[in-house]
């Protein structure tokens, strides 16, 4: 591979603009850029080598034991993570007995842990997510307006670090005004004097046995996050942090919203037009899912290799500032799928090996907070619209937008979204599956029945013997055993408001 070519490319094309100073040239486009000079995919093409993370082990001893942080090595069929609550109140025992059984039961194998500052999260709990091969990811979310002596976090770190945690997200979105104090985003030097605080920390991090995370960046933000990205790790080089440029690892967030699952996908090289601040119409940028492939690039270009990077949250996004898009849980499976394919470089239907795991937001959080809107269940355990979207696809089921069933009768309620699974030997044709003990307008259920030919009851038993069973009033009626029993069976599964 033709390293220099490349990064003089990256140079001239990608990092003309530093924060808040406008091009001190004209904006090119695409086509001018690549027509009087060859193009990066021709140049990885003439000699390409795929990029492989070679990374060499470290041992600490920390009381009598030998801790390593070396970073996982990837499986695709691990990837799949979860943002646990966006807050650090939920670590008790019965916290612990709630949702334990609901990460194993969505199958994910990593977890970000909102994390506290002056006290680890309980060991108990720690214990239990490793024994149950789920790899929590500390995340700090630490003020920088105040100063953390690393003194204070040395024995947390140990104390993770023994416990068997390996990542440690250390601050969060630095790149944006809100979270600094008025007079520290003003002054000159911002991507130095945060790597002034994050630096101590992410050493005293690797001495401690843990792999530091570089904070994810908000995609595109007030100071844009590849320029402060590529600032970073540059600087990182100019001081001579050789170390922790071993051991660091770049975390992330991937927001879809209404972009394509493909958005920017290539990174600069398939897109030469786009700058910091300014995306031309014909172009498109890493604010969407691929953000690894622009981290990526910024990484081969100051390093020469490519980081480990973590999704810590991903999905349409983060708030309900704005409608979400009326199918978030199918645009998490459609990212999972990505996640499961087998690396291909020449492919943007599959996701690089350096990226450890995508953790997606979010598990659940109260009912008042804005994130709620997000949240795959509810605080009581039950599974929102997305949750169900998922458990259903990860189950086995392929998950699909509304079809509606044959209406005999104009007037007839259908289901409104349907789940295919194999199919089995059954002798009921269809099944509409009353929850027991509820009160149902009969004249919609007569109507529903009449009109898709179904039989009617509350017998989990006999829906079980059906080719397609219709749940009454939602999925959230019903529990996860009886799902899964349906699904084991071959059922097709939908559900239906009756009115």
């Amino acid at each position: 591979m033709n390293k220099d070519a490349i990064r003089d490319y990256y140079d001239r094309l990608f990092n003309r603009l530093t924060a808040g100073v406008a091009p001190a040239e004209p904006e090119m486009t695409n086509a001018e850029l690549t027509a009087d000079e060859p193009t990066v995919e021709q140049i990885l093409t003439e000699d390409q080598e795929p990029a492989i993370l070679v990374e060499t082990e470290a041992e600490v001893e920390i009381e009598g034991a030998a801790v390593t942080n070396e970073p996982i090595a990837v499986s695709v069929n691990k990837r799949l993570g979860i943002h646990y609550f966006p807050d650090e109140d939920h670590y008790s025992n019965a916290d612990l007995q709630q949702w334990l059984p609901v990460l194993k039961s969505i199958g994910v194998n990593w977890i970000t842990l909102p994390a506290p500052e002056d006290r680890a999260i309980p060991q108990p709990f720690i214990d239990a997510l490793v024994d149950s091969d789920i790899q929590p990811v500390v995340a700090f979310n630490l003020a920088l307006s105040e100063a953390h002596p690393v003194e204070d976090f040395n024995p947390i770190f140990r104390a993770y670090a023994n416990w068997g945690v390996r990542y440690a997200v250390l601050f969060d979105r630095p790149n944006l005004r809100s979270q600094w104090p008025a007079t520290g985003w003003t002054q000159k030097g911002l991507v130095e004097r945060f790597l002034d605080q994050f630096v101590p920390l992410a050493q005293a991090a690797i001495q401690a046995g843990l792999n530091p995370v570089f904070p994810a960046l908000e995609p595109g933000g007030d100071y844009w996050d590849t320029a402060f990205l590529r600032g970073a790790l540059e600087t990182l080089v100019t001081r001579g942090e050789t170390m922790l440029l071993e051991k660091l690892v770049v975390g992330a967030y991937a927001w879809t919203e209404d972009r394509s699952m493909t958005w920017g996908a290539g990174g600069p090289e398939n897109w030469p037009a786009t700058m910091p601040y300014h995306t031309p119409n014909n172009s498109e940028d890493q604010r969407g899912f691929r953000i690894f492939d622009w981290y990526n690039a910024i990484s081969r270009a100051v390093l020469g290799k490519e980081l480990p990077i973590i999704v810590v949250a991903a999905g349409v996004q983060r708030e309900s500032g704005k409608p979400l898009d009326a199918f978030a849980g199918v645009r998490a499976t459609k990212m999972a799928e990505a996640l499961m394919r087998e690396p291909d470089p020449d492919k943007n239907n599959a996701v690089p090996e350096n990226v450890l795991a995508c953790n997606f937001w979010l598990l659940s959080t109260l009912p008042d907070s804005p994130e709620m809107h997000s949240s795959w269940f509810k605080i009581n355990g039950v599974p929102t619209k997305a949750g169900d979207e998922w458990i259903l696809w990860r189950n086995g089921g392929e998950v699909k937008k509304s079809a509606p069933v044959a209406e005999l009768n104009a007037g007839a309620p259908v289901a409104s979204k349907s789940y295919a699974f194999s199919a089995g030997s059954h002798s009921i044709r269809h099944y509409l599956l009353l929850p027991a003990g509820g009160e149902w307008p009969m004249d919609a259920v007569r109507s529903f029945m009449e009109a898709n030919q179904a039989t009617i009851g509350t017998s989990e038993d006999e829906a079980a013997q059906a080719g397609r069973v219709t749940l009454a009033g939602g999925l959230h009626g019903f529990s996860d055993d009886l799902l899964r029993k349906l699904i084991q069976s071959g059922c097709t599964v939908d559900h239906l408001q009756l009115a």
